[in-house]
């Protein structure tokens, strides 16, 4: 009987190591990651390979667009909840959609709790490790911009815009935030009834939705296009338009415009 007892812990032992997680290898890139690596480059490795890790990022972290430039995710933290211990491998840009209190750990740091606002955006080089836990009052949002090649330093920009239409108060604000080696940042506010200047792009661009908005463009050569977009909504625009926007809904508009050098 011993014998037979003997046999049945070994097949429940070699069961278990197949069915064990292989360890996961972090993994830094210094330098520009070819684009046919782009879908072999795991966008973050997990210090804890769990499965409760791996299931935990699934209902915290959403993609919602992807091509050969970027990888966009909705990072949504339910309060009190603390993500596992991350390391990113690329490049990235966070907008955060909410504004509250955030605790954040990075790596061989004391946590550091920071208040957060709504529309405010943050770059980082990859190799960040941390995890984050809301602290504040209310589920907190960000969308997160992960970029298929290094960007190289980021440079803060002080340069503002404020521009109104003609005998009134519809105007929009425009503040160039930083640049890095190969993209700009911007964050606009568009009051209800306010129009752009007509302006053209030479290289893409995308917009990140910080508010809900609805926005007539008058794109030259193709018409009206209206981009109604959800709050953590992006939209790529490739390069060659040349256009004016126009608020046409009721509420403030606010989104956050990349533009490729």
């Amino acid at each position: 009987m011993s014998r037979v007892l003997a046999v049945v812990l070994l097949l429940c032992v070699a069961a278990a190591a197949q069915t064990a997680p292989a360890p996961i290898t972090e993994v830094a890139f210094e330098t520009e990651i070819p684009l046919s690596q782009w879908n072999d480059l795991p966008a973050i490795v997990w210090t804890d390979s769990s499965q409760l890790s791996l299931a935990q990022d699934a209902l915290q972290r959403k993609e919602i667009f992807k091509n050969n430039r970027v990888n966009v995710s909705l990072v949504n933290i339910a309060v009190g909840e603390t993500t596992p211990v991350h390391k990113h491998s690329r490049d990235f840009i966070s907008v955060y959609l909410s504004g509250d209190h955030l605790q954040q750990t990075v790596s061989g740091e004391k946590p550091d709790t920071q208040k957060i606002e709504a529309g405010e955006v943050r770059f980082r080089n990859a190799g960040y490790t941390h995890s984050t836990k809301n602290v504040g009052t209310a589920p907190f949002q960000a969308v997160m911009i992960e970029f298929a090649d290094a960007q190289g330093p980021s440079k803060k920009v002080h340069k503002k815009s404020h521009t109104c239409t003609p005998n009134s108060k519809l105007c929009v604000d425009e503040k160039e935030l930083f640049c890095t080696d190969k993209v700009c940042v911007e964050d606009v506010e568009m009051a209800p009834g306010s129009v752009t200047v007509r302006h053209s792009h030479a290289t893409d661009h995308m917009l990140v939705a910080v508010s809900d908005y609805e926005l007539t463009d008058e794109v030259e050569g193709k018409g009206t296009v209206v981009r109604r977009h959800k709050s953590g909504e992006v939209e790529y625009i490739p390069a060659g338009i040349t256009h004016r926007l126009t608020n046409t809904g009721k509420e403030p508009a606010r989104f956050t415009v990349i533009l490729w050098k």
